[in-house]
């Protein structure tokens, strides 16, 4: 017992522990926050102005109930227009770095700013996203709810000065924190804030812990106030027949396909709201302005549109609605967000992917009617393969499903239909701030620098053939010879190979201007004799660690330290491009396997 205590690390455990509960408690109540003003802001401007009734899921109930306005559907060309206005506001006003969708930009933060991020930003996250989503705009809970998260854990990381890495980590747990409690996902919250980094299968493993820590702790948090219950109530859909794999193979194909359109028009949107010569203050009032335009005719396509997976699932949609639901989501989602409006896109991903998954489960049903038993499930299976390939995120995203759903017996094919798409997607992401791996991330780089160099050995490259001079040659030839080469360092050696030094240019320098020199000094008298030496059989990680010590560009290659033969030398220019080469080799082996 006392050794199995020993060997516990208390501090470290320790300090995750508060960390994270810290973390996980701001998370928890910024959910809350953001959750009571999106309902308030969507029941006074689409249910009370407006006179839109919003759809309510099973397991969320609106908290403010509904007005009795009566439905004025010309309001919805303004509400929304009003809403990009005063969004855009806010966000160019005081953080121009929060708009756009979330979730990228605590992913930028991590790669390549050390989980950097403004303090103000998750406040006018917050707000503006409300303001989008409540007055109609196509948005979703997850951008604003990480920054939320991620923001804190980064303010946090900042007044504790812990390192750097632990910043990163923080950072990401506390984007996993608010995913999970906004969602009632506690486990997928913890996985995602892991796999989202990368558009690869590649997952920051070291995240994992303080992600579940922060995770547990705002879920508990969050749903103590707004109850337990999943976020949709869902019929018993189960896996029973092995033949239906077949029908949702062709599903899995129908996510990757609208999930590529969907990410292609959302950035064509945006890069062309970006090309506007305009002020950046207008871009969100166009955006809402032509959302609304859609909301005219399809009402279901504005705010976050969860009620429409419920029905799709329930089967209370028809086929055709379904069909012009994806396309209507797709642009009014493409519109609000992309003209610089902000929200998340988890929320509309999952009401595309439901719409895809309803439409082909009805479908699929007319050409195998002894097969697709309940077209339903489709609809649930379709929201976990379109956003598991939209974002390559197919683990945290499965779970994520099953517990928004509460429904586990469809794990099978949620699985087969995810793994589809996110291969056949591979190469597509709605995270544009995804690294395609580990290796490609800035703060891994030192990381896999080692690693790799750790694996070759310096006689595999060494130059066998160096220039190299005799330590008895004299001043005036030295003086001579260096001009016919490109080089400024050359090993120094006697008439039987061994090495007596490294003769540098700066050596040289400082005889140059030194009269009657030139036939009585030799290399041998003016070389660094206290040069370091490495052997054949040490590994690059060991040459460059010597030279980044020394801060020397030559390395002497010797047959061992005692006789010192000198059989080649290595430089650092050797190294990186010897590690360049075996790191495009890696690469070209992991886009063969995805």
């Amino acid at each position: 017992m006392n050794n199995f205590l020993k060997n516990i690390n208390f501090p470290i455990i320790g300090r995750w522990f508060i960390l994270g509960t810290i973390v996980g408690i701001i998370a928890g109540l910024g959910a809350i926050l953001f959750f009571i003003l999106l309902q308030g802001t969507s029941y006074f401007f689409l249910d009370y102005l407006t006179g839109l009734r919003i759809g309510e899921t099973g397991g969320e109930p609106s908290l403010f109930g509904h007005a009795t306005t009566e439905f004025k559907r010309w309001m919805l060309f303004l509400v929304p227009t009003f809403g990009g206005l005063l969004s855009g506001f806010i966000v160019y006003k005081f953080a121009p770095e929060a708009e756009g969708h979330g979730t990228d930009a605590a992913i930028e933060a991590i790669h390549f700013k050390n989980g950097y991020i403004r303090w103000q930003v998750p406040i006018v996250k917050t707000i503006a996203s409300a303001i989008t989503i409540g007055t109609g705009g196509s948005g979703g809970r997850e951008g604003p709810i990480a920054q939320i998260g991620a923001g804190f854990a980064s303010f946090l990381g900042r007044k504790l000065n812990i390192t750097d890495r632990e910043k990163r980590i923080l950072t990401a747990a506390g984007m996993g924190a608010g995913v999970g409690a906004i969602f009632r996902s506690p486990l997928a919250g913890a996985i995602f804030a892991a796999e989202v980094l990368y558009s690869s299968s590649d997952l920051e493993a070291e995240v994992l812990l303080p992600s579940t820590i922060t995770s547990i702790i705002a879920y508990s948090i969050f749903c103590s106030i707004f109850g337990w219950d999943s976020l949709f109530l869902t019929p018993d859909f189960r896996f029973t027949n092995p033949l239906e794999l077949f029908p949702y193979t062709i599903l899995g194909f129908a996510c990757a396909l609208f999930g590529y359109l969907y990410v292609n028009i959302f950035y064509k949107t945006h890069q062309t709201f970006k090309d506007l010569k305009i002020s950046n203050y207008m871009k969100p009032v166009i955006g809402g302005f032509l959302t609304g335009i859609i909301g005219f005719f399809i009402p279901q396509a504005l705010g976050g549109g969860y009620a429409n997976i419920e029905k799709a699932m329930h089967g209370e949609l028809a086929l055709g609605f379904l069909f012009i639901l994806i396309f209507a989501k797709i642009f009014s989602t493409s519109f609000s967000i992309g003209s610089g409006g902000s929200a998340g896109i988890f929320g509309p991903s999952m009401v595309i992917g439901a719409s895809v998954g309803g439409f082909m489960g009805l479908v699929l049903e007319k050409i195998f009617p002894t097969i697709v038993s309940d077209p339903g499930a489709y609809a649930l299976v379709g929201m976990a393969g379109f956003f598991a390939g939209i974002a390559n995120t197919p683990l945290s995203t499965i779970i994520m499903v099953s517990e928004m759903t509460g429904n586990y017996h469809l794990l099978v094919p949620a699985m087969w239909v995810s793994s589809l798409s996110f291969l056949i997607l591979r190469n597509t992401t709605i995270y544009k701030s995804q690294v395609r791996a580990r290796s490609d991330s800035p703060i891994h780089k030192g990381e896999f620098f080692i690693q790799i160099l750790q694996e070759i050995k310096v006689g595999e490259i060494m130059r066998n053939d160096p220039i190299v001079i005799r330590a008895d040659m004299h001043f005036k030839e030295i003086l001579e010879f260096i001009p016919t080469t490109k080089h400024n360092s050359f090993p120094v050696i006697t008439e039987d190979n061994k090495l007596v030094g490294v003769l540098r240019f700066e050596e040289i320098r400082e005889f140059v201007f030194e009269e009657g020199l030139e036939d009585i000094v030799v290399a041998g008298e003016i070389c660094d004799t206290e040069t370091p030496v490495i052997t054949p059989d040490a590994t690059l990680a060991d040459a460059i660690e010597t030279i980044g010590f020394k801060n020397i560009e030559l390395l002497p290659v010797v047959n061992n330290k005692e006789e010192k033969k000198l059989e080649g030398i290595i430089t650092r220019r050797d190294i990186i491009t010897i590690y360049n080469k075996e790191m495009m080799k890696q690469k070209k082996r992991e886009e063969a396997l995805f």
